[in-house]
């Protein structure tokens, strides 16, 4: 199986959740459902699982090249970050 196939095949996967979720909140506030406790947790755990799921999918979307437009933060490598902050020699010395 190539790469490609298996992060679409994990991005249908994740959005298929993502859908669930967003049905099931629909489907709580279309229903009037109460605020009591099992309204509150079914609430909640269709957030977690939208949440959950969506942050997968943007991971994997940054990962597959897909958000090349979005600003994401980056680490320096090693030879860069030590250019831009030179050791001080005498720092770590006690006087």
């Amino acid at each position: 199986m190539s790469v490609s196939r298996g992060i679409l095949g994990l991005v249908a996967i994740c959005a298929v959740i993502v859908l669930l979720a967003l049905a099931g909140l629909a489907l709580a506030f279309a229903t009037q459902l109460e605020f009591s406790i099992d309204g509150l947790l079914l609430l909640a755990v269709c957030l977690m699982m939208g949440g959950i799921f969506s942050l997968m999918l943007l991971l994997l979307a940054k990962e597959a090249g897909w958000l090349a437009w979005l600003p994401f933060p980056r680490k320096k490598p090693a030879a860069q970050a030590a250019a831009a902050n030179p050791a001080n020699p005498g720092a770590g010395q006690g006087k």
